[in-house]
């Protein structure tokens, strides 16, 4: 006899996957966020005295460890693009 699991039940592949997906997203959001974030800056307002890529990454890291909102929007945002395109398809596709 095959047990059915309930509608929206994930399985082991689909767990392994979204981590996998997770974990991808937190390698961004930890290498890739920040430079993007300080050349997007330089580019837009210009060099300032005292800045630079290792300070941004000091200032993020920081960030973390003190709670800051700012800093964890920044490492987790890839991640959360991520959930809320996935949740606007399944909303997509739920309509028709």
């Amino acid at each position: 006899m095959v047990s059915k699991a309930p509608k929206g039940a994930a399985g082991a592949g689909e767990i392994v996957k979204q981590l996998g997906i997770a974990g991808i997203a937190l390698v961004c959001g930890l290498g890739l966020m920040p430079p993007l974030i300080y050349f997007a800056g330089t580019a837009a307002l210009g060099a300032y005295e005292g800045a630079g890529i290792g300070t941004l990454y000091r200032s993020v890291f920081k960030g973390m460890a003190d709670g800051s909102v700012a800093a964890w929007s920044v490492v987790l945002g890839p991640y959360a693009l991520f959930l809320l395109f996935q949740l606007l398809r399944r909303w997509w596709y739920a309509g028709t």
